[in-house]
């Protein structure tokens, strides 16, 4: 009698844009962790838990799959990051930076697979990603800058002081500090980041 392989079991039906969803995080989910090029449509059935014509129901080809991952993504970035930036310059400088960083870190937290993809190097994506990725750090850098002037001029700080270069420093700061969060979240909580550059604005100030 001739056995029968192993079949995948049935994905229960679901709503299409809830399928949908679910293909995008398990495409996000290879792709953190197997890399881009591992996100074929058999990978993400298989992550999913659904055979590949359910994903085929919901996206025509890979390319397809991988492009509405990439804007869910950066739409989801843009979102978070538009809920941390000041809408204008008010308050103690410090403290106002010191909260960036922390709203900034606990974002990070909520969406883990979402910023390893922006912040951690990943030379496997396609051209597509790092450009829209470029777009995003030169607005979080135009953004940083304002900041920056800002914070320099309540302090008095001396004209050699750039602050396009304090907005680059910064924003440096803000992606290792991610990176390491995402990495060894044991040995580098967020709460350690937010005291040193508070101590750092601090002495910044005292001068």
């Amino acid at each position: 009698m001739k056995t029968q392989g192993k079949r995948r079991p049935y994905a229960p039906r679901v709503p299409a844009e809830q399928r949908r969803e679910q293909l995008l995080d398990a495409a996000l989910r290879v792709v953190v962790t197997q890399g881009h090029s591992a996100a074929t449509m058999d990978a993400v059935a298989e992550q999913a838990g659904v055979t590949k014509p359910v994903v085929y129901s919901q996206f025509r080809s890979r390319n397809e799959l991988l492009t509405a991952l990439l804007r869910r993504e950066q739409r989801g970035a843009f979102q978070q990051v538009g809920k941390i930036l000041p809408t204008e310059a008010t308050g103690d400088p410090a403290a106002e930076v010191a909260r960036m960083l922390a709203d900034f870190l606990d974002a990070v937290q909520q969406a883990p697979d979402r910023w390893h993809c922006i912040v951690m190097p990943m030379s496997d994506m396609p051209p597509e990603f790092h450009a829209a990725s470029a777009r995003a750090r030169s607005l979080a850098l135009a953004q940083a800058e304002k900041i920056a002037r800002w914070l320099l001029e309540s302090v008095q700080a001396p004209a050699e002081l750039d602050a396009e270069i304090v907005a680059h420093t910064v924003v440096t700061l803000f992606e290792m500090a991610a990176r390491l969060v995402l990495t060894d979240p044991g040995r580098y909580q967020p709460e350690r980041f937010v005291a040193a550059i508070r101590a750092a604005i601090g002495l910044t100030a005292s001068r």
